[in-house]
């Protein structure tokens, strides 16, 4: 079977998600507006405007699927790739698994009218729709009623399952200082300046060790806000790692920690969780799948004094660390594998090809 993947070739998910099918023996043909290493097709670029590179791609994505025959085409991100395939009206020839992937539903429509138009457009010319949580799903059907829709989360390699395997189950005490990672970039749904705030009395007494990723579109404010409020502490900003490197270093960390003001089943947590770091997160929807009051600590989004009371919390040791860690470590093994959920994609798509969905 042979897929056209409309996806952004920078992205870790994209690349994980190309490796794992051909793993699996799907021909792939990525093409991408943006640069990446494993980008088979680098599309063309007309505009500075996102929005307008969409519009204008879809001759090109028209002429790749004469040229390429593909069986079925996957787009990703239902306001970018997902607009760019139902204008392309490749629709009309094949078959079309659009994957929805959180902001694209939950963020671009509530902008304008028209970014919703788009979205709307989208999911109506996708033969069959992929999400990653039932809250995606939802608010999927609020914007475009179908049944043509699947849940599956993105899920973890044996490699982030192994971290557990390697850490001390019987965990009662954290390293000293307490190690967290706050892996979201530093764009402003993901509210890291406000983890810094809230946090840096615990950060400049050094009792906390933060590591935040080096990019996102407001890094260079987010360092300011270091110099000005962390001047004693331990802030690491690290670089993007090839996803072997990450995993490895993952097993640095104690907690994850993540104060996130929209979300829809995200794939950094469940990570967190397979490898056995404890869930600290802002309680919003698509968190609360995988995450509740048993199995880590939720806390009012964008309350201060509720983030700083978890982590002195967990500092004071007052929750049963290690049977949480296990039974997170076993959610994630039952029903969040990589390489199981991606064979699932795989059937799906051959369903589509055979006229079975």
């Amino acid at each position: 079977m042979k897929v056209l993947l409309l996806a952004d070739g920078r992205s870790v998910h994209t690349t994980r998600y190309q490796k794992e099918l051909r793993a699996q023996g799907v021909d792939v043909v990525l093409a991408s507006l943006e640069r990446g290493d494993t980008v088979d097709v680098l599309l063309k670029k007309k505009s500075v405007s996102n929005s307008l590179n969409y519009f204008f791609v879809n001759r090109e994505i028209r002429e790749l699927v004469r040229k390429t025959d593909p069986d079925i085409v996957n787009p990703h991100f239902a306001s970018g790739y997902g607009f760019s395939t139902a204008v392309s009206k490749v629709w009309r020839t094949k078959p079309i698994l659009l994957h929805c992937l959180g902001s694209d539903i939950l963020v671009s429509p509530k902008k304008t009218i028209a970014h919703k138009r788009k979205v709307i457009f989208a999911l109506s010319r996708a033969s069959h729709i992929l999400v990653d949580s039932n809250y995606l799903a939802e608010a999927v059907r609020e914007l475009y009623s179908t049944e043509a829709i699947d849940i599956i989360p993105w899920g973890v390699e044996p490699e982030i399952l192994d971290i557990f395997n390697r850490k001390n189950k019987s965990i009662t005490s954290w390293n000293k200082p307490l190690r967290i990672l706050v892996p979201r970039p530093h764009n402003r749904i993901y509210n890291n300046e406000f983890i810094l705030g809230s946090l840096k009395e615990l950060i400049n007494k050094r009792h906390i060790a933060l590591a935040f990723p080096n990019w996102g579109d407001d890094l260079e404010k987010f360092k300011s806000e270091v110099s000005r409020l962390c001047p004693d502490g331990i802030i690491e900003l690290y670089d993007f790692k090839p996803r072997a490197e990450y995993i490895a270093f993952l097993e640095r960390f104690d907690v994850y920690l993540s104060a996130s003001q929209s979300d829809s089943s995200p794939a950094s947590l469940i990570e967190a969780m397979a490898a056995g770091l404890f869930p600290v997160a802002a309680d919003i929807p698509g968190v609360r799948e995988w995450l509740d009051g048993d199995n880590g600590i939720l806390y009012p989004l964008d309350d201060d004094k509720s983030i700083r009371e978890a982590v002195l919390k967990l500092m004071e040791h007052k929750t049963d660390i290690a049977q949480i860690l296990d039974t997170n470590h076993n959610r994630v093994r039952k029903s969040a594998l990589f390489q199981e959920n991606i064979k699932k994609t795989i059937e799906i798509m051959e369903h589509l090809t055979t006229g079975g969905i």
